[in-house]
């Protein structure tokens, strides 16, 4: 299966610079929903749906390695 860096013919530095972006993202992406969780929870709101989706994310990024790595 073709990957995105395929499609656009990466080379090796563009792939390692486009999987660093996605990191970033990720990163990014994370202290967003975490800074989410803290506003909820400094306005005496619990939020309920962030926090379980927590271990959710996890889980689907775990599978996935799985599911990858078997396939490789």
């Amino acid at each position: 299966m073709k990957s995105e860096m395929d499609i656009l013919t990466m080379d090796e530095r563009e792939r390692l610079c486009w999987l660093r972006a996605n990191r970033l993202t990720l990163i990014v992406v994370g202290l967003i929903w975490i800074g989410m969780i803290g506003w909820e929870l400094i306005n005496h709101r619990t939020p309920y749906f962030l926090i379980a989706m927590v271990p959710v994310f996890a889980l689907v990024r775990f599978i996935s390695y799985k599911i990858y790595k078997s396939r490789s």
